[in-house]
């Protein structure tokens, strides 16, 4: 059966015409864009955004491990300072990530089950409240 399949395909000219081989070479350069540079890319994007948008008091990571807290930031370059008395200057490019950045709090999911029990022991701290007012006032 194996030697029917081979001598069909020799004799439809080899089994591997040009086109496919374009088809395998777009595909390939379509995988090294998607999986490689793309993600890389965006990387260094980001990495940027976070340099442009340091600002003085941030808690930084140097790329040698030093910790410390950004004194002043200039064009090329950032002081920090990781001890009372020590302020190292570094260049923008040696600082690998921003620590403890505030980010905004995930929004709350409330069951709704917990919302009426919520609300109806509102209602009857309210029915209490003015049940007790009005005994006052009598």
């Amino acid at each position: 059966m194996f030697t029917q399949i081979f001598t069909l395909a020799q004799a439809s000219g080899g089994g591997f015409n040009q086109y496919s081989f374009y088809f395998l070479m777009g595909g390939m350069i379509l995988f090294f864009y998607f999986f490689v540079v793309r993600p890389q890319n965006k990387k260094k994007k980001e990495m940027q955004n976070m340099l442009n948008n340091m600002k003085k008091n941030d808690r930084v990571v140097t790329i040698g491990g030093i910790h410390g807290k950004v004194v002043t930031v200039k064009d090329d370059t950032i002081t920090i300072r990781v001890d009372d008395s020590a302020e190292i200057t570094f260049d923008k490019n040696a600082i690998a990530r921003v620590v403890g950045q505030k980010t905004a709090p995930a929004p709350k999911k409330e069951n709704k089950k917990d919302n009426k029990k919520e609300k109806e022991e509102k209602e009857e701290e309210n029915n209490e409240n003015s049940d007790s007012n009005e005994t006052k006032s009598e």
